[in-house]
């Protein structure tokens, strides 16, 4: 009896777990989006992200939980490329009416995937091979790096005839929105510089 009142027990504590996850998730789908989207409705944005992207846009609402405000820019990018930049707001204004946030990511609007991508250094002597021996890899890294607005570079190994791949961008950075649009008018803080590694190949030798 104590076996079947335990094992009874854990099976409604895993359905609770399983109905307010499934709770969470309905209400980050039907938060109201801030921001300025353009000719779109920033739901209708995070929408269609949300169907390419669903681990970004699942990751930036999670950074972003209530009662903080879930806000969208979209504009063009330095690449050319049409794209939703995802910001977190303070839910209250400070005394001057100033709200303080933060930077989420970015992600490409459908049709400008290939422009989003960051491009390997041209003055490596590897960018060429990198992307020949490892085109879908490359395209991975290259897409992780662009949704935090950063730049490559290539590092050689310690190990013998291998290169890393360093993406490096500014984190940390403190956006204020100060007439009340969800948009950024200007940064109180640049964060600071951050660097990942998106991946070690191996290459000839040089």
């Amino acid at each position: 009896m104590n076996i079947l009142k335990i094992s009874l027990f854990c099976l409604l504590l895993l359905g609770n777990i399983f109905l307010a996850t499934e709770v969470d998730a309905k209400q980050q789908r039907k938060r109201l989006v801030r921001g300025n989207c353009g000719k779109l409705r920033c739901d209708v944005v995070v929408k269609q992200l949300r169907s390419l992207y669903p681990n970004y846009i699942s990751k930036f609402e999670k950074e972003c939980t209530n009662p903080k405000i879930f806000a969208a820019d979209v504009g063009t990018g330095e690449r050319n490329a049409r794209q939703a930049w995802f910001l977190c707001w303070e839910a209250k204004r400070e005394k001057n009416g100033t709200r303080y946030g933060s930077f989420l990511g970015t992600l490409p609007l459908p049709g400008n995937e290939a422009k989003f991508l960051v491009p390997l250094p041209s003055s490596s002597p590897y960018t060429q091979e990198l992307q020949t021996r490892y085109p879908q890899e490359i395209k991975k890294a290259q897409f992780e790096c662009a949704t935090k607005s950063g730049n490559f570079n290539i590092l050689e190994s310690e190990e013998k005839n291998k290169v890393q791949l360093q993406c490096y961008f500014q984190a940390g950075a403190i956006p204020l929105d100060e007439d009340g649009d969800f948009n950024s008018d200007g940064e109180v803080s640049r964060g600071a510089g951050v660097d990942i590694m998106l991946g070690t190949f191996p290459v000839s030798g040089r």
